[in-house]
């Protein structure tokens, strides 16, 4: 079978074909974007758009929070809540968010993820806050004599600086949720994102620290979504590792329990509605692995490739499981080249239960891996040549 090569109609990124990338490049950091310490693919818009995958959720994510913050919003929910289980491109969203926002109108190709006239125009107060970098015992250094023991102290500061730290001062050190009136001063009548990653993580170091820290965790939520509702071009995402029926299967799942009941609680008193919002559909997931990977892919020799396979299968398909042959594994095959698709499947549904298996990073760790081992031996078998993995 004499088809085009994976070594001549893909072209892996420079990071990948080198064998440098390191684990912690897929390890998205909110707060490492935002104070601007992450790593290159991170922290540089360019380069954060040319190696992400406009996903449909990551879309409208885009548009209804630009929508609300350039006040071309009308009824665009002011709340958005991205949800589904560790791994599945929620942070990713929120760094494009932070991107799209301060710099957006920088980025070249900006239009294949928002439409650049509804992008802000003028400064925005952005507050991300990242639960896995929140320290209630010791506090969270914002200046050498600063230090933020709770999620709405280190809030006031990102929105208002050091005068929006020292309004809350003794709500942050003595652990009691400021109101929704104290919260709308630190927005300064400007427009305003306000960010929540990794809550659970928070929950748990704050319930160690704090006897009554869930009750004020819920209390902040509810003035926190009243402020914001009640508040022009003042929008909040936060995210819930939680799947379609409100359930964790984390590490952190009675957390992620508890989070999720406290926003449901604030949605029902505080606010009309929020958004829901899942940032990488199933489907889209060969689309996102292939963008971080390869730099470009030729999509005309891959149905040729997909064509030679088929006849293959056909050939044998004694020998073979019966959807082998089938119509719908040549489209998914289409669909993924140069990733097989029941690859994909094993890696989405038998890796679904190990709870340190994030999903689409966790994908993203094996196949650079792949990719460089394959580019590096080049082996002779036509088949491995033809598509990196096969699984017949």
């Amino acid at each position: 079978m004499n088809l085009p090569t994976i070594f001549t109609t893909c072209r892996p990124r420079p990071d990948v074909l080198a064998g440098t990338i390191r684990d912690d490049e897929f390890m998205a950091d909110l707060s490492r974007v935002v104070n601007r310490t992450a790593p290159a693919d991170y922290l540089d818009p360019e380069a954060f758009f040319a190696k992400s995958y406009a996903t449909r959720g990551m879309k409208e994510l885009l548009k209804a929070v630009c929508l609300r913050l350039s006040g071309k919003g009308g009824e665009v929910s002011s709340i958005i809540r991205l949800g589904t289980q560790y791994g599945g491109g929620k942070t990713h969203g929120l760094i494009a968010l932070v991107h799209a926002v301060r710099a957006g109108r920088t980025v070249s190709n900006i239009s294949d993820f928002v439409d650049p006239a509804i992008l802000p125009t003028g400064p925005v107060r952005i507050a991300a806050l990242d639960g896995e970098n929140a320290d209630p015992a010791n506090g969270l250094t914002l200046e050498s004599d600063l230090l933020a023991r709770s999620l709405w102290g280190e809030m006031a500061y990102r929105l208002a600086g050091r005068k929006g730290y020292e309004r809350i001062r003794q709500s942050d050190e003595k652990h009691i949720a400021p109101g929704a009136d104290t919260i709308r001063e630190l927005f300064g009548g400007e427009p305003t994102l306000i960010l929540l990653d990794e809550i659970s993580v928070y929950l748990r170091k704050v319930e160690r620290a704090f006897p009554d820290a869930s009750k004020q965790f819920a209390a902040f939520i509810h003035d926190l979504f009243k402020a914001v509702a009640s508040t022009p071009q003042v929008a909040l995402v936060y995210t819930l590792a939680v799947g379609k029926d409100d359930q964790a299967k984390d590490a952190y799942k009675e957390e992620n329990e508890r989070a999720a009941a406290a926003m449901a609680e604030a949605e029902s008193v505080a606010v009309r509605s929020t958004t829901p919002l899942n940032p990488t559909e199933e489907d889209e997931t060969p689309n996102v692995l292939r963008a971080r990977l390869f730099e470009s892919v030729d999509f005309n020799a891959a149905r040729e490739v997909v064509t030679g396979y088929s006849q293959v299968w056909n050939t044998n398909r004694e020998a073979l499981p019966a959807d082998a042959v089938s119509a719908e594994l040549r489209d998914q095959f289409e669909r993924s080249y140069p990733l097989h698709p029941k690859l994909l499947e094993m890696l989405t549904e038998k890796t679904a239960s190990l709870s340190t298996f994030q999903r689409t990073r966790g994908m993203l760790r094996l196949l650079a891996r792949t990719v460089f081992q394959l580019w590096r031996t080049q082996p002779p078998d036509p088949l491995s040549r033809a598509c990196p993995v096969r699984l017949w």
